[in-house]
């Protein structure tokens, strides 16, 4: 039984190693303190909970979607995009989805071909390239760095490559490394798009995840970016729904109509009960926003202040709920995760999981308690594991 060669092409998924690890130290009778998934821990508003529960009980959500959509979400979606990041759309420029990370992958194939290329900052969410790969293109890596804020330099990128290229990501505020971009990269990017002939793909799956008020702003919401860009945005972080698969696509209306009809030959769309609870929830007030913002800035200082006190010199991100660090001398990615397992039972995240240029540096997820969070700094100290260049 031969595999299909795009999956021979993937790069290797440290995360199922990663998996084996976490099984034999659980094993041995471990507690673990597992902060390597970006699954939230804040619970769905109760108002969208209560909607799932009734809309459960109505016959036609058990019947298949519609492939045209919620009539009541895409409202719903209208008014939350302009009324928080000031975007207007109309309905033809809406696609839901089951989740952004499944219409960013199938995005990848209704648009690359066997050969084409495409630009990707690094690090990135492994989909950005994951999903080009299989759909046979080969991603090129745009390098960043922290001390250019993480953002990709499109003034070095050669002309020849540019335009070759088919598509550019970007994805502020970005996972792993939590860097967000001011509005005159996104200005850059959208003119880069342009010239170049490329489809500007903004992964926004962060943008509620924001801290002391800096709020990151869409790209789609600037002049002409809906000539050339699709926004992917996602209910996971923003309302405690990883687990739904609840996620919409806006934007220019020939590359939302290209996502739907690849969605349309591959699934019926969410659930509808799901789909009833995505339109609760884009319609409640901001006060469930603000306390989860809150409670994740709280665990972000708990664990930059507890990662400085054993000699890292970390900067707060301004946006998600992720800390990317270097390792200590000695170590690559994947030896101080293993290292960070077996002498402190901490489990994070192996940098090189989010690309080559990942490597050097872990990232940790809060989305553990408090406590756990504090515990977890703990163990590091009595373990004596520390920060030395």
């Amino acid at each position: 039984m031969q595999e299909a060669e795009r999956l021979t092409k993937l790069p290797t998924y440290v995360f199922a190693l990663l998996d084996k690890l976490k099984a034999d130290e659980r094993k041995k009778g471990k507690e673990l303190i597992d902060l390597t998934i970006g699954s939230p821990n804040h619970l769905p508003p109760k108002e969208v909970v209560d909607t799932l529960k009734k809309a459960v009980d109505n016959p036609k959500n058990s019947r298949y979607s519609s492939f045209e959509g919620s009539p009541e979400l895409r409202s719903a979606i209208i008014e939350w995009c302009k009324r928080r990041y000031n975007i207007s759309i109309d309905k033809n420029e809406i696609v839901e989805l089951l989740g952004s990370k499944e219409g960013l992958v199938h995005f990848s194939f209704a648009y690359l071909n066997e050969g084409d290329t495409l630009l990707v900052p690094q690090p990135a969410y492994p989909a950005h390239f994951r999903g080009p790969i299989l759909a046979g293109a080969e991603p090129v890596v745009l390098p960043t760095v922290e001390h250019n804020g993480f953002l990709p330099d499109l003034d070095v990128i050669d002309k020849s490559i540019a335009d070759k290229a088919k598509m550019l990501i970007v994805s502020y505020p970005t996972n792993p490394t939590g860097a967000t971009a001011p509005k005159e990269f996104y200005e850059k990017a959208i003119r880069f798009a342009k010239k170049h002939d490329l489809i500007l793909i903004s992964d926004f799956a962060y943008a509620e995840l924001y801290f002391e008020g800096k709020q990151p702003i869409s790209c789609l919401s600037l002049h002409g970016a809906k000539d050339v860009c699709i926004e992917f945005h996602s209910m996971s972080k923003t309302f405690g729904m990883a687990g739904w698969r609840s996620g919409f696509a806006v934007g220019n209306a020939k590359l939302i109509e290209s996502l739907r009809k690849i969605k349309t030959n591959l699934d019926y769309g969410p659930f509808g009960a799901v789909v009833a609870a995505s339109t609760t929830a884009l319609r409640i007030k901001d006060k469930y926003l603000e306390e989860m913002r809150a409670g994740y800035q709280k665990r972000r200082d708990i664990m930059v202040d507890g990662l400085n006190s054993l000699g890292w010199k970390v900067k707060k991100p301004m946006a998600t709920f992720y800390i990317w660090i270097p390792v200590p001398s000695g170590f690559n990615a994947m030896s101080f995760v293993e290292h960070l397992l077996h002498k402190a039972g901490v489990v994070v995240s192996p940098g090189i999981g989010f690309g080559e240029l990942g490597e050097g540096s872990v990232r940790l997820a809060l989305v553990d308690t408090d406590d756990k969070i504090k515990e977890a700094i703990s163990r590091m100290k009595k373990a004596g594991i520390k920060y030395n260049e």
